[in-house]
C-alpha cells in the first residue's frame, strides 16, 4: 500500500484546500490581510471574538517565559527528466535511521515523491527532500516534559484570556494532521456557538408560546 497514512478512508478536496479557503474568505464582511504582523494591528480590531492560530508562547511574549521548542523542515526541490517510472518506490520514504535505500549516510528524514499520490504519467518526475531543522518555520512541537509544563502553563493564561479561543496545531502545542485540524476548528465551533444556538432556541419558545 503506498498511500501517505494507513487509514482506512483518505482523500482530497476535489478542487484542492486553495478552493476551500477561498470559497471560505469570499464573503464580503471578511477583510483579510497578508504580510500583517497579528502583533502590530491587534488593538485595531474589533470583533467579539478573536480566533488566534499562531504560537501561543508568542501570544504570551510579554510575560517573559521560556519559548515553546519545535522543529522545522527544509525542502529541496529535485526535478528529474526522463522518469516515466517512479524515483521512488513508495510517494513516502522515510529515512529514521540516516541512511538512504543502499546503506549510504544521508542528512535527509524524508523524500516525498507526489507522482505516486495521484497516479500522475509523465514522462519527468519531481520529488523533495525534507531535512529536519531547528530553524524556520515552526512545524512540530518537543514533546519533552519540560515542554508539556511549560505549555500547560501557558494554557492556564489562554484559558484566562476573555474573548479569545486558541486555536489549532501551534495555539495547542499539538501536531495535528488536516482531518484532525479540520475536526478541532469545528468542534470549537460549537463549543462556542452552543449558547447562541440555545439562547435562539429559547425565544424561539417563548415567541411560539405567546
Amino acid at each position: 500500500d503506498g498511500r501517505y497514512f494507513s487509514d482506512p478512508h483518505q482523500a482530497l478536496p476535489k478542487n484542492g484546500y486553495t478552493a476551500i479557503f477561498e470559497k471560505m474568505l469570499s464573503d464580503p464582511k471578511i477583510t483579510v490581510l497578508t504580510s500583517t504582523d497579528f502583533f502590530e494591528v491587534r488593538d485595531k480590531l474589533q470583533c467579539n471574538r478573536l480566533y488566534y492560530t499562531g504560537p501561543i508562547d508568542t501570544y504570551f511574549a510579554d510575560l517573559g517565559w521560556p519559548k515553546l521548542e519545535y522543529r522545522s523542515l527544509s525542502f529541496e526541490r529535485v526535478v528529474q527528466k526522463d522518469t516515466p517510472g517512479y524515483f521512488q518506490p513508495a510517494s513516502v520514504v522515510n529515512h529514521p535511521q540516516a541512511q538512504n535505500m543502499d546503506g549510504e549516510e544521508v542528512d535527509f528524514t524524508r523524500i516525498v515523491e507526489y507522482k505516486h499520490l495521484l497516479n500522475q504519467t509523465s514522462d519527468h518526475t519531481i520529488y523533495f527532500i525534507e531535512r529536519s531543522t531547528d530553524e524556520g518555520d515552526p512545524y512540530y512541537p518537543v514533546p519533552n516534559q519540560e515542554n508539556q509544563d511549560l505549555f500547560q502553563k501557558y494554557k492556564e493564561m489562554a484559558e484566562q484570556e476573555e474573548g479569545v479561543s486558541f486555536v489549532g496545531r501551534l495555539a495547542n502545542y499539538k501536531y495535528f494532521n488536516m482531518d484532525d485540524a479540520i475536526l478541532n476548528a469545528l468542534e470549537l465551533f460549537d463549543k462556542d456557538t452552543a449558547a447562541m444556538f440555545d439562547n435562539n432556541a429559547e425565544e424561539s419558545s417563548v415567541v411560539e408560546s405567546e
